[in-house]
């Protein structure tokens, strides 16, 4: 009689035994699959934050000078916009200053576009040490840099073109320790009539520039419609002149 009950339970066990294989194999799979799915989406996520790190560095790009990490002229007419709008509803405030540095060519030319590059790099570093965090500071052409003050009026434009023409001239040497000049063109808001849109602005401090330069370089000139006020800064016999009108 056991033989019969031993014989009649081998299927049942052996059906048992096959059921929590397939069970384990199953268990075995669904945590291969889990483990697999894991790793795929911790892939995802890195691929995910790969690419918002290169959309982020693509858009630093598009609005920001490589060689100087300033804004380029884009972003900084995009922000001189932004500014005057606020200009047109609450009335002008604020300047622009446009700065070109004196003869950059024969730098290149003798010590090569290394030193040149690293000269405009120094510069900058000058500009953005000089300047507070609430002024734009950008790099707009080869060796043109521009200069947004929110929150300054004439005198102010004045004062701020005057030190960073002293401080350009302390700071930034090139290759053979000379000191480095540059010509600042200033243009307050209060003084431009053509102040509807950024080129106007940049226009006009870009005319006030080429007064200073005019006048020898390594100075600044202050535009008021319809004439420039120029100041250079330092002459052949280094004395500062005083502030003359040009028509």
């Amino acid at each position: 009689m056991r033989r019969v009950k031993s014989a009649a339970r081998r299927p049942i066990t052996r059906a048992v035994s096959l059921l929590n294989a397939i069970l384990l194999t199953a268990l075995a799979a669904s945590f291969l699959a889990l483990v697999a799915l894991r790793r795929r989406g911790a892939r995802t996520q890195r691929d995910l934050r790969s690419l918002l790190e290169t959309a982020s560095e693509l858009r630093h790009l598009a609005d920001h000078d490589a060689l100087t990490g300033l804004p380029n002229r884009r972003r900084f007419e995009q922000e001189l916009a932004r500014h005057l709008a606020h200009v047109r509803r609450y009335g002008p405030e604020g300047a622009v200053l446009v700065l070109d540095l004196d003869g950059f060519k024969p730098v290149n030319d003798t010590f090569g576009h290394a030193a040149g590059d690293r000269l405009l790099a120094r510069v900058a570093c000058v500009l953005r040490e000089r300047l507070r965090a609430t002024d734009v500071v950008a790099r707009i052409g080869g060796d043109e840099f521009a200069v947004l003050l929110p929150r300054v009026d004439r005198t102010g434009a004045a004062a701020v073109a005057r030190s960073l023409v002293e401080t350009v001239r302390a700071h930034a040497l090139t290759a053979d320790a000379r000191s480095v000049t540059v010509s600042v063109g200033a243009i307050a808001f209060a003084d431009c009539a053509d102040a509807s849109l950024p080129e106007g602005v940049l226009r006009a401090a870009d005319l006030a520039m080429y007064d200073a330069k005019a006048g020898g370089g390594d100075g600044w000139a202050l535009y008021a419609e319809p004439q420039v006020r120029a100041l250079p800064a330092r002459p052949a016999d280094a004395a500062y002149l005083p502030a003359v009108a040009v028509t």
